[in-house]
């Protein structure tokens, strides 16, 4: 085992962009190392850490954490540290004492040419697939789309858009509040897939209501590649050993430590929600838990679902909002979701706001008289939004807004975008509406009254209980019930009737959902499938994706009301509901499945129910009270509220016509005097804020562009290389598994293999399919591989080309420029990894514009080894010098790129700060945070890019032959 002590550099031999690293902390068993440059950690196993020890000797010049140049004159070992007699660069007569725990963390390294000229070749393969990795990462970093072209969604301009916007900024703290079907769970899963994706945030918490902690698991793991690790109180008791076992484990590694249990292990002791870096809650288990380690837990982002839910009032506030303002409070960031943000009245709308900024919004009665004010910007802005050509009068009025701008049509996006910074909640509130947001079907639904079955008796008894009035076949123990109930006979019918077409069955209980599955399947040879809450993960995903199969897989998916969450299925337009909820936003839900953004037909919505009974009541309130079938209705819950008494009276006594009429007629005013009512509440200054379509526009060809350059070259070129074996499954898509000899195992590869697809409408149809994309995990854990190895540094070729004269020489060479520096501050916006490649000849002269990588690689052939080992060592002296001038050029051309960058970071770091000064004048909103977070930035931007180093990170040698 390598002896390490406190103090010691070292450097990781698969990390090596991290720079000189320190140990810092030693146990019997681990090892900690602190990479300075990157503001990381790392622990290795003592036995086979992937470390190199960084000594150096006379002659060699090295850096001191002040970044001052020093030679060094002697070296000597003291108690495992290394103590360096230095002299300054040009001054011999000053020596002095540096000890290694000062080196600096910047080190030049010359692994490539080491590789040379110790003569360890490697293929034309390995240096293939090097070069195209180092393209690969440089051109991730340049791209305007990165953290968004990954995850597995229809390209949708609006959710994009606010993606985007949000996700750029420092700890964003904001408010989701889209409309039902327009895809909240999405924005938030691209704002969170792109903090962590660019490295702003790596600690993320969700909290949503119980039912829906399987949805947001499934869709974080499927479209976004997040593995949320779920926590309940279960997982929470397994994380705290008994205290008698965390005594014994203290004690045994005390023991082994010789008494002292400073190395005892952190999970005994240590916050358990520091174990994972994303957790998914529900907000059952967050009324439950320990608060104080919760909020301790250092999180850069916080996400709560369903917001509404949390009360408050300026009298008293629910435990459940107590507890998320704590966390809201001790959380950098924050996104709360609610499709209703002021439905349940503006004292409701300004609890969610004072979470995202108290100190912004600490007054409710401020609040509201400030928005009195908004109105009249609103209408400004609508005009501005909406008329071709502007009157003196409406310019008069934007001026009076924005005195600092030129009030002209063809100025009018920077003009609404400055007003709408400047006023409302328009910058921590996000909504767009069905109005404002195109690409829906229509909706239609079609009632279908059946006799009532005489084997559940006379139909006024089923009345007592309000279960068994609207769910009658909750009395049997089987599917007895199937073979005299008209719903199912019809149902069978409709089956049969549309062979062609894909159904979607929902009904409230799950024992009515397997009881409809056995009969139709078994009894009736129909080729249908299942899915309720009783069954495990695995076979949910089995049922959907057998549903989702449109050439053999099953005609229809019979579901209980777990069906209404957490899956689309917009592949199918045939809805089949075999019951009604009674609560408005659940049927909404339901009927979400279909209607989505990105449906091409109309959904055909089926409800079949029993004439005369408390089912036709529920149908005809819902169709003809609210119109809920054939259009949204987000004055759902209030309608509900104000109609409930009236509702259940009708329920009770379905044979009254007269009274049903009373409920249909109430409902239908109460309806339509909430929908006027949310109308002129209208918030333009939102509308007009959350979607930018010029802006989402170029967001989509962007990641259109983005997926048209697949990765599937390189990935299967690194199939090859490491041994995974590919078959073919169909277009555009192939099966991977671990081949018998392959090298190491592969980055996010199951024993049992996967099938992976680059095309985004063929993973969009198969969830059961990996979207590889430049941002999915094992395509950038191969990318990582591939560049932690020395494998394709250093090369030597063979170049047949007719054309050339045999013996001649050529010298193939790839610099990386890069930026080492914490990943939070995002340097390579300003500095991404640049890719400087070079073709010299034996003269010094660079072809590398004549010839490129791509052409010259197919006229380049396997050399032998021992050929290639004596070609190295013969013209060794010329190679050296050619690569040290050739060096000296691009550290030139490297050093005009740095300042390049210097000046655009500049550039842009001072128009934000400017921007956000020139808008806190007329709108609070802007934190001082955030302006010292600008002003901090730039100054760790400035030190870390002009610090930037180029290095040789390929050559291939290549000799022209026959």
């Amino acid at each position: 085992m390598t002896d390490f002590a406190i103090g010691q550099r070292w450097l990781s031999e698969t990390e090596t962009e991290l720079g000189l690293g320190i140990i810092v902390n030693l146990d019997y068993r681990l090892v900690t190392v602190f990479y300075p440059a990157c503001e990381e950690e790392r622990t290795y196993a003592k036995n086979n850490a992937p470390l190199s020890r960084m000594t150096f000797g006379p002659g060699d010049q090295v850096h001191n954490t002040d970044g001052e140049a020093w030679l060094v004159q002697a070296a000597e070992e003291v108690d495992g540290l290394m103590v360096y007699k230095v002299t300054p660069v040009g001054q011999p007569d000053a020596p002095r004492i540096l000890p290694e725990s000062q080196l600096g963390y910047q080190v030049a390294l010359t692994a490539v040419t080491d590789r040379l000229f110790s003569k360890q070749l490697d293929s034309n393969a390995w240096f293939a697939l090097r070069a195209a990795a180092l393209n690969a990462e440089s051109t991730a970093e340049q791209s305007p789309v990165q953290g968004l072209r990954g995850p597995r969604i229809e390209l949708i301009g609006h959710q994009l858009s606010i993606a985007d916007d949000v996700a750029q900024r420092f700890a964003p703290r904001v408010l989701l509040a889209d409309e039902v079907g327009l895809g909240k769970t999405i924005e938030a899963g691209l704002i969170i897939h792109q903090q962590l994706h660019t490295h702003r945030a790596q600690r993320v918490l969700i909290v949503v209501p119980p039912p829906l902690v399987h949805q947001w698991f499934v869709e974080m793991v499927r479209r976004f590649n997040l593995h949320f690790s779920i926590f309940d109180r279960e997982r929470l008791a397994a994380l705290q050993p008994e205290g008698d076992l965390r005594d014994m484990l203290a004690q045994i590694i005390a023991e082994e430590n010789g008494g002292a249990d400073d190395d005892a292990p952190a999970g005994i002791t240590d916050n358990p929600f520091l174990s994972e870096q994303l957790i998914l809650c529900s907000t059952d288990f967050l009324e439950a838990c320990d608060m104080d380690a919760l909020a301790a837990a250092d999180w850069d982002l916080l996400v709560v679902d369903e917001a509404h839910h949390l009360t408050w009032s300026e009298a008293q506030a629910s435990e459940g909002y107590l507890r998320v303002e704590r966390l809201a409070a001790a959380a950098r960031g924050l996104l709360l979701l609610t499709a209703t943000p002021e439905q349940l009245g503006q004292e409701s709308h300004f609890a969610r706001l004072r979470l995202l900024d108290p100190d912004r919004f600490h007054s409710l009665a401020d609040f509201l008289e400030e928005q009195q004010h908004w109105q009249a910007v609103a209408a400004v802005a609508g005009r501005l939004h909406d008329e071709p050509r502007w009157d003196d009068a409406l310019r008069q009025d934007a001026a009076r807004y924005l005195p600092d701008l030129r009030i002209e049509e063809d100025n009018r996006d920077a003009l609404l975008r400055e007003l709408l910074d400047r006023s409302g909640t328009s910058r921590v509130m996000f909504r767009n509406t069905r109005k404002t947001v195109s690409g829906f079907p229509a909706r239609q639904v079609t009632g279908i009254p059946l006799p009532w079955p005489a084997q559940y008796g006379p139909v006024e008894a089923a009345h007592m209980d309000p279960d068994d009035c609207l769910h009658p076949e909750s009395g049997y123990a089987d599917d007895s019930w199937c073979a005299e109930d008209s719903r199912v006979t019809w149902l069978a019918d409709f089956l049969r009737q549309q062979r062609d077409q894909k159904v979607l069955i929902i009904c409230a209980r799950r024992e009515t959902a397997i009881d409809l599955h056995a009969w139709c399947g078994y009894k009736l040879g129909m080729n249908v499938s299942v899915f309720h809450e009783d069954m495990d993960l695995i076979s949910r995903d089995r049922a959907a994706a057998y549903f989702a199969d449109l050439e053999d897989g099953a005609q229809a998916l019979i579901c209980s009301e777990i069906g209404s969450e957490g899956r689309n299925f917009q592949f199918a337009h045939q809805l089949v509901l075999m019951d009604l909820p009674r609560n408005p936003d659940l049927l909404e839900q339901r009927i979400g499945r279909l209607d989505r953004i990105g449906q091409q037909q109309d959904i055909r919505i089926h409800v079949p129910y029993f004439r005369g009974h408390a089912q036709e009541v529920l149908f005809r309130w819902y169709d003809e009270g609210m119109h809920a079938f054939t259009r949204t209705n987000p004055a759902g819950p209030q309608i509900l509220a104000e109609t409930a008494n009236l509702l259940d009276q009708a329920l009770a006594t379905p044979q009254d016509s007269t009274l049903v009429d009373d409920l249909i007629e109430t409902t239908q005013t109460v309806t339509r005097e909430l929908l006027a009512r949310m109308e002129a509440g209208r918030d333009r200054l939102l509308e007009l804020g959350a979607h930018d379509p010029v802006r989402a526009e170029r967001l989509i060809a962007d990641v259109a562009a983005a997926d048209a350059d697949s990765p599937a070259g390189f990935m299967e070129a690194a199939f090859e290389r490491y041994g995974v074996d590919v078959e073919e499954h169909s277009a555009e898509t192939i099966i991977l598994k671990p081949g018998a000899h392959m090298v190491g195992p592969f980055p996010r590869l199951p024993e049992e293999g996967t099938t992976v697809t680059s095309d985004r409408r063929t993973a969009l149809a198969r969830d059961d399919i990996q979207f590889l994309t430049w941002e999915h995990p094992m395509v950038t854990g191969t990318l990582e591989m591939v560049l932690g190895e020395d494998k394709g540094k250093a090369c030597v070729a063979l170049l047949r080309n007719r054309k050339v004269k045999p013996g001649t020489l050529l010298v193939e060479v790839f610099y990386r420029l890069s930026c080492v520096a914490p990943r939070a501050l995002q340097a390579n916006r300003f500095l991404p990894s640049t890719i400087m490649r070079g073709l010299i000849d034996a003269q010094g002269r660079d072809l590398s514009q004549a010839i490129s990588h791509g052409g010259l690689d197919k006229q380049c052939h396997k050399l032998d080894k021992p050929l290639a080992r004596k070609i190295v060592e013969s013209q060794q002296a010329l190679l050296a010098r050619l690569l040290d001038e050739d060096l000296v050029r691009r550290e030139a051309s490297a050093s005009t790129l740095i300042d390049e960058a210097l000046a655009r970071m500049h550039a842009h770091q001072t128009h934000e700060r400017d921007r956000l000064l020139r808008l806190r004048e007329k709108n609070p909103a802007i934190r001082q945070d955030e302006i010292d977070f600008i002003d901090e930035q730039t100054r760790q931007l400035a030190r870390h890019i002009g610090e930037a180093r180029c290095e040789l990170a390929a050559v291939r040698v290549i000799v022209a032959g026959e």
